[in-house]
């Protein structure tokens, strides 16, 4: 009498153990590898998504995912939201939470309830990886790339990997790719200039690497930033120069990414009138739309920044200061 309880229990224990080896369950999670190491998600049971980096609600967007919470990098549009972005936002009734700030909130992250978290593009580090993994499934940035120099489609195929449409993101992608090339080839006076995106903040003038986003649309149009800008950067991302080396970025073609006063001051430097970018207008003006679209180099994105920035090259690049677009001046 007394063995057949113990054998019934390990019976039990082991069908527990043989079901939880074969389990649906089991079969539909996947395992990611990311900068911060590995993620093991099931696509099929995403209902809260978070996005706690800079850009990635526009990648949620194109994939057609709503997130419940977004992380708002600058411009203080509703749901962080930008205009290339709004019409998707729209037709998918997505009304997120956002978090203000630089930094991510991880109490904010945990009032969400996530059941994934998209950090693709965020600032973060091991300690705030580790916090966040309490919460739920965290999807670092992609690997073997420079810190905030992943390209935009490693970005949507991870988060796209993460969420079950790896279909709609090899779509855009093949799509945005076209779209670039056709602008190349219609554009061959592009070809082989030197050029960059650049800022300007607290006095100094910042300058990016060719991996960052807007030299990568930059060097497909076939507007080459020079080596020397990675060499600046370092690991960091950026570089910040003082405006006596305004030289180093006198090049075919210069975007610069500020507001009006920043403009005026880097026109009143002693040095501009002496420039290239002063003396054949090869200065382009971003406003602030521009600059976002430029920043945020996503699916959504890229496309409208594209529209407005080709005429502004065709004027840039033919070096004669007569034409401008008086809008920008």
């Amino acid at each position: 009498m007394s063995k057949r309880p113990c054998l019934s229990i390990i019976f039990r224990l082991s069908f527990i153990m043989f079901a939880m080896l074969t389990a649906p369950v089991a079969a539909d999670q996947i395992t990611l590898r990311h900068v911060f190491g590995e993620t093991t998600v099931n696509p099929e049971k995403l209902k809260r998504i978070v996005s706690v980096g800079y850009h990635e609600q526009d990648f949620l967007y194109a994939l057609g995912l709503a997130p419940v919470g977004v992380h708002e990098w600058f411009g203080d549009y509703p749901y962080a939201t930008w205009p290339w972005a709004e019409t998707v936002r729209t037709a998918l009734a997505a009304t997120p939470d956002v978090q203000k700030g630089m930094e991510i909130d991880v109490e904010w992250v945990w009032s969400m309830k996530p059941d994934l978290i998209v950090a693709t593009f965020a600032p973060l580090d091991p300690r705030i990886y580790a916090q966040l993994s309490e919460i739920a499934p965290v999807i670092g940035p992609p690997e073997n790339f420079p810190r905030w120099g992943a390209p935009w489609e490693e970005e949507l195929k991870l988060i796209a990997q993460a969420t079950g449409r790896e279909e709609n993101a090899a779509r855009i992608i093949a799509q945005l790719k076209t779209r670039i090339d056709v602008a190349a080839k219609a554009h061959p006076e592009f070809q082989n200039h030197s050029g960059t995106a650049a800022f300007f903040s607290e006095g100094l003038i910042v300058g990016y690497p060719r991996s960052d986003g807007a030299n990568r649309l930059l060097d497909a149009l076939g507007i080459r930033t020079p080596e020397r800008f990675d060499e600046l950067s370092g690991t960091n991302g950026r570089f910040s120069v003082s405006p006596e080396r305004l030289d180093i970025f006198d090049l075919d073609v210069v975007l610069w990414q500020v507001d009006t006063p920043s403009q005026d001051t880097i026109k009143a430097l002693p040095t501009w009138n002496a420039t290239r970018m002063a003396r054949e207008g090869r200065a382009i003006w971003a406003d602030e739309v521009l600059t976002g679209a430029m920043s945020f180099q996503s699916p959504l994105s890229i496309g409208w920044a594209m529209d407005q920035m080709i005429p502004m090259l065709e004027i840039a690049l033919d070096g004669n200061p007569a034409t401008t677009n008086k809008s920008l001046d």
